[in-house]
């Protein structure tokens, strides 16, 4: 095969390589994950190809297995964060979720949630894993 083909091949080569991986990035990036907090910590992470998909999935995979759940779901398309779910008692009961990129970030962002809203005595319930959904 002369130079000048092997050349041609090799830069048509190069290129499928490097729209594959763009094409896998961006599939990649269509996953989101959300997840939307009950009292009794009885809500699992769902996973959708849009952020509205998957808050929309989120409440009503939470509805399948609580009547207290959050019409207001957290929701990340990055696969390795953390969600972490709170409640606090006072002035009232209230649960919320928030992620972050790792369980510090999550819980940071879970107690300012509930600092901004004047609640207290509150009690961290659990984290998961964006990716897998794992409890812990």
């Amino acid at each position: 095969m002369p130079a000048s083909s092997l050349a041609r091949l090799a830069a048509t080569f190069a290129a499928l390589l490097v729209l594959t991986l763009q094409g896998g990035q961006a599939l990649a990036q269509d996953r989101w994950a959300a997840i939307s907090a009950n009292r009794e910590d009885t809500a699992t992470v769902v996973w959708a190809t849009s952020k509205d998909q998957a808050k929309k999935l989120a409440v009503l995979a939470c509805k399948q297995v609580s009547q207290t759940c959050s019409d207001t779901p957290a929701s990340t398309n990055g696969m390795d964060h953390t969600f972490a779910l709170m409640c606090c008692t006072d002035p009232h009961l209230g649960c919320a979720v928030a992620v972050g990129k790792d369980r510090d970030t999550a819980l940071k962002e879970v107690k300012k949630i509930f600092s901004d809203g004047g609640f207290s005595q509150c009690t961290l319930k659990s984290y998961f894993k964006a990716g897998t959904g794992e409890k812990g």
